[in-house]
């Protein structure tokens, strides 16, 4: 009887020791052929902060924002907008394969706005002021530009054009959002005459006798011989 039991015991242990057991194997994901960014749209206002997801969420991306100056972008995908209006594109690359890629679209908009008057007339040379006015912000300074072959225009909006004719476009920019502008269309019609000057002013001449004259023209471009 001992004997038996001896040797049910020793079956049952070689039983045991004989199973083999099956090694976990890590799955590994395979690669996605296409990513999708969440919110694949979103509006904001300026230094908004805005967090994007991404489907599949386990693939591994690094996160970008295509335009230079429009927002920064954690690489967990926490986004912070500009400070000032405009529309940009936040990329999301797969750091497996980077030719998979998928982007969201960022609005920015301040609320701020910029109307001006236009078309203004103005003869070559002569200042004319020029008007905008700034709405949705307590700051309602304007930056003004023109292009130097036009003419130029002082920080209150004092444009005074080159000499000659033609049609000069003046650009006034909200301060508090310089990505909101306004275009100024200037018609610069020919300068005005202000004074001719004969040159000599008297001449004392002979039966017969000559003398030649010339003429000089002031306008508000300067002093020029008459015809120039």
């Amino acid at each position: 009887m001992r004997q038996a039991i001896v040797f049910g015991a020793l079956v049952l242990v070689f039983g045991c020791g004989g199973q083999k057991k099956t090694t976990d194997q890590e799955v590994v994901p395979p690669t996605p052929t296409a990513i999708e960014v969440h919110p694949s749209a979103v509006d904001l206002v300026p230094k908004a902060v805005q967090q994007f997801d991404l489907s599949p969420s386990t693939v591994s991306v690094s996160w970008s924002v295509t335009e230079t100056t429009g927002g920064t972008i954690t690489q967990n995908g926490l986004y912070t907008a500009p400070g000032y209006s405009g529309t940009f594109h936040v990329v999301a690359t797969s750091t497996a394969n980077t030719s998979i890629s998928a982007q969201a679209i960022v609005n920015v908009d301040s609320g701020i706005a910029i109307t001006a008057i236009s078309p203004v007339s103005a003869f070559a040379c002569e200042a004319v002021t020029l008007k905008a006015t700034v709405s949705g912000s307590t700051d309602a300074a304007v930056i003004w530009s023109a292009p130097a072959s036009c003419g130029t225009v002082t920080t209150t909006g004092l444009f005074t054009s080159a000499r000659g004719t033609g049609t000069c476009v003046v650009t006034a920019q909200a301060h508090a959002d310089p990505a909101k502008m306004a275009q100024i269309t200037v018609n610069v019609a020919s300068e005005r005459v202000l004074s001719i000057a004969l040159n000599p002013t008297a001449a004392s001449l002979g039966p017969g006798g000559t003398q030649a004259f010339a003429a000089n023209v002031t306008t508000a471009c300067g002093t020029f011989p008459a015809g120039m």
